[in-house]
């Protein structure tokens, strides 16, 4: 229990006057032994529940807190409406099915449903991924306002992960219209070795986008008699979310 204490007691102190710490820092702050601190400040960045930096040598609030928080204003609305609809989805495809939203310009998987494939690319609960890599992330590019993206890859920019990864905001924008235009995203080889993924986008009852629903499966798998099925699947699963949103916020 001490140490719960303790942990609770570092993440209440990055705050608007301290928001980036060391080691040395909170543990003197608290009178805490610097090796404990750092044991601590380390299990909480593994979780994700801080971020540190490896140049600075110092941490900050991570994105699980966040996920956390959305939760609370999610959790009715969003994430218990799509679970089961993801777990049909699952069974249907045999694929794992992410519902995947936007925080503080990345992209964060709020809940998965898992499928019984052998091989699969894990998608984690809370870590914060790049959007410009993904099938869920072009899709919550495409469906924000063009400036507030253009905001998102000048602070981000568009890293390279792999050959395949779209390191040009010309060829992404194009993408993003196709995404518009189409109803899905698709990924391949973008982010990881032989990852391949089809996204598709979750409305409220306001129309406005919030989420988006991936299929994670292989470049294998993916072929295209899948492909097919997977996106007809898939369009019919996300409206299905977007029309329980409505029906329970109306």
């Amino acid at each position: 229990m001490k140490t719960v204490k303790k942990a609770l007691q570092i993440l209440e102190s990055f705050n608007e006057k301290t928001p980036i710490q060391g080691v040395t820092e909170i543990a003197n702050r608290f009178g805490f032994n610097k090796s404990t601190t750092h044991i601590i400040l380390k299990t909480l960045a593994d979780d994700n529940y801080l971020i540190f930096d490896s140049k600075t040598k110092k941490y900050s609030l991570g994105f699980k807190l966040l996920v956390l928080a959305g939760r609370i204003n999610y959790g009715r609305d969003l994430r218990d409406i799509a679970l089961p609809i993801m777990q049909v989805l699952s069974e249907t495809c045999e694929e794992d099915i992410t519902l995947n939203i936007l925080i503080e310009g990345h992209r964060v998987c709020l809940a998965i449903a898992e499928s019984r494939s052998f091989v699969r690319h894990i998608i984690p609960i809370g870590k914060a991924l790049p959007l410009h890599c993904s099938a869920a992330g072009k899709v919550i590019l495409a469906f924000m306002e063009p400036e507030d993206a253009d905001v998102i890859i000048q602070k981000h920019g568009l890293p390279k992960f792999t050959s395949k990864t779209i390191t040009s905001k010309k060829i992404l924008f194009s993408q993003l219209d196709l995404i518009r235009k189409n109803g899905f995203g698709e990924s391949r080889n973008e982010y990881g070795k032989d990852a391949a993924a089809l996204a598709f986008p979750i409305f409220n009852s306001n129309k406005e986008f919030i989420a988006a629903l991936s299929i994670q499966t292989t470049i294998t798998r993916l072929n295209k008699d899948a492909k097919k099925h997977y996106v007809s699947e898939g369009i019919k699963s996300a409206n299905d979310i977007s029309s329980h949103l409505l029906e329970v916020l109306s």
